[in-house]
């Protein structure tokens, strides 16, 4: 992009910082990327596609092949901790993810495609809602996204704070992780803490839980497997002479493989009813399957390191470990063949990480973004893929 167009994108991208939305609220934004797209001079503009989705088109300039280009536009619920002057206006929400920065990166992407449009095919432009809640992709797939726009390959890209400044990060396998949500509880009549006996103990009920759940990893998943699963809430009780009539636990289970996410679900089904049994505490369970695994399709990863290679060197791909992050990108990956780059935010010590406080996209980077989105979707829509 050019400097003035490079210094508009970043001036995009602070206004979104400063009034951030929260997963399923992001109207405003929507109708702030509206009008960019609309200034731009995108051939076709269409809302409301899954909630807020946006989505643009970008005829090229003879009929061909069609490439879709996807970037997440949602905030998450944090106070912020930076003294910018483009800080959060919102109260205790903020981008602490960079979805400011990806819509910013893919609303350069548009502006080139605009103003250098393809040999042939079409672009389409898939702004996303609710990725933090992994709903936002399949809101928009089951909202016909795929029917009313024809897509053969999807690529996008997540900044990743501990990789160097704009260098990027290709996987060749499933590099993100599928990430369900469980909320158990054990119920009780409750009773005095003194005299336990006349009761069942829900609290007690949580605390084997808790404990027997580390066996479903150690013991029940294949070591050469990678899978996690946390409790991250456990609320139960007031007083300490009082046992209580429940005790609810949340958490998050991470795979994979099919098969491991599957036995992983079946096995907390089993622990709960066990434990349910074993205590007297009658349990509940609510298991929700939200994103699948992330995972690149190999030619897409070989077009997308080839744009790389060309525009600034082969130095500029660089390994990184997998992460057990969650992505709902993921979906749309499952529908059609593509892929999700990594692209650096900084690395060191004073580099924040995502869903911090402290965390900022890093906009030396937003330029580089946007051209590797720009000549992706170029290279696939000229390729024979």
């Amino acid at each position: 992009m050019k400097e003035r167009d490079i210094e508009r994108m970043i001036a995009f991208r602070r206004e979104l910082h400063r009034f951030p939305e929260l997963s399923c609220h992001e109207q405003q934004t929507a109708e702030r990327v509206v009008g960019m797209l609309r200034e731009i001079g995108v051939d076709e503009v269409h809302q409301g596609i899954g909630g807020h989705g946006v989505v643009g088109i970008i005829n090229g300039l003879s009929a061909g092949r069609s490439v879709g280009l996807r970037a997440d536009m949602d905030a998450l619920p944090l106070a912020e901790d930076n003294t910018t002057e483009y800080c959060s206006r919102h109260q205790g929400v903020m981008h602490a993810c960079g979805h400011d920065g990806h819509t910013a990166m893919l609303l350069g992407a548009a502006l080139d495609l605009v103003q250098n449009r393809p040999a042939s095919g079409r672009v389409v432009l898939v702004f996303q809602p609710a990725e933090e809640l992994g709903t936002g992709a399949p809101a928009m797939l089951d909202d016909g996204l795929l029917e009313r726009f024809p897509i053969e390959a999807m690529f996008g890209m997540h900044n990743w704070p501990g990789v160097e400044t704009g260098r990027f990060v290709i996987h060749d396998r499933p590099h993100m992780a599928s990430s369900d949500d469980f909320e158990v509880q054990f119920n009780s009549e409750g009773g005095h803490g003194a005299m336990p006996h006349l009761t069942t103990d829900p609290v007690f009920a949580a605390g084997l839980f808790v404990t027997a759940l580390q066996q479903v990893i150690s013991r029940n998943i294949n070591p050469e497997d990678i899978a996690v699963v946390s409790v991250g809430s456990l609320q139960s009780g007031h007083a300490s002479n009082i046992i209580p009539a429940m005790a609810r636990l949340k958490g998050t289970a991470r795979s994979f493989k099919p098969d491991a996410r599957r036995h992983i679900e079946q096995r907390i089904h089993e622990i709960v009813k066990g434990i349910g049994l074993a205590t007297g505490c009658p349990p509940t369970i609510d298991y929700r399957l939200s994103t699948p695994p992330v995972a690149n399709d190999p030619a897409c990863s070989a077009l997308a390191r080839s744009v790389v290679e060309e525009l600034w060197g082969a130095s500029q791909l660089v390994d990184h470990p997998i992460s057990m992050g969650a992505d709902d990108m993921g979906a749309f990956l499952e529908k059609v063949p593509g892929v999700y780059a990594w692209i650096g935010n900084g690395c060191g010590g004073s580099a924040p990480r995502l869903h911090q406080p402290d965390y900022d996209f890093n906009d030396d980077i937003l330029d580089k973004g946007s051209c590797f989105l720009s000549h992706a979707a170029r290279r696939f829509l000229d390729s024979n893929q």
